[in-house]
């Protein structure tokens, strides 16, 4: 993507991962790749309404993941 560069990214890495607290149901956040441009992933779990989060964050796209179900933390 044109005029996006790592800076941008890393900020709205940064900006995406209050998410992780702030929106129920959004249980992951990272950065990916589509098309040979950087990308926002976040994973939510079902019923989350897509439109509830950005299509961009700080002109970089923002793609919604199915989490597969319910998060749940493994012991160590």
């Amino acid at each position: 993507m044109a005029g996006t560069d790592a800076s941008d990214v890393e900020a709205a890495l940064v900006t995406a991962s209050r998410w992780l607290d702030d929106v129920p149901g959004v249980v992951g956040v990272g950065q990916g790749e589509a098309e040979g441009a950087p990308t926002i992933d976040v994973w939510v779990t079902s019923g989350l309404d897509p439109e509830r989060l950005p299509s961009q964050l700080l002109g970089v796209p923002v793609r919604v993941r199915d989490s597969g179900g319910p998060v749940r933390a493994q012991p160590d």
